[in-house]
């Protein structure tokens, strides 16, 4: 059984702009743009929390996948290992981050890297919009 629930193909290639977490709305806005210049923000909100590493100057990402909540502890349990005592993501256990998660239906999504960046965004919702930017 697969654990990705949807791809986001728009974003294969994608060079990162600038990304921006608000804590307080529980946002978190990333824009991005293609090899031939195109824009696309991506806008996560509801955020519960985010993990990532390997972030550089230069970020080129692979993609993003919905993932399921089942899958998300299986593929990051050694990390949550480490970290769930320390209170991230915003839980003192496993068990009580998964009901969280159920309960504020939080989704996985996780960022692959072609280059730097990579790693995971927990949130109820994502949107992406696309635009053309001017060549100059």
């Amino acid at each position: 059984m697969s654990m990705v629930i949807q791809s986001f193909d728009n974003l294969h290639d994608n060079r990162v702009l600038r990304c921006c977490a608000d804590f307080e709305a529980k946002t978190l806005h990333m824009d991005t743009r293609t090899e031939a210049g195109e824009k696309v923000a991506v806008r996560f909100t509801g955020l519960l929390a985010h993990w990532f590493e390997n972030v550089i100057q230069d970020n080129i990402l692979f993609g993003m996948d919905e993932i399921t909540v089942d899958g998300f502890f299986q593929q990051y349990k050694d990390l949550l290992g480490v970290t769930i005592s320390y209170s991230f993501p915003a839980c003192c256990s496993i068990e009580e981050l998964r009901k969280r998660m159920e309960r504020e239906r939080i989704r996985v999504f996780v960022i692959d890297s072609s280059l730097g960046l990579c790693g995971f965004v927990l949130a109820q919702e994502v949107e992406l919009q696309c635009r053309s930017l001017p060549i100059k």
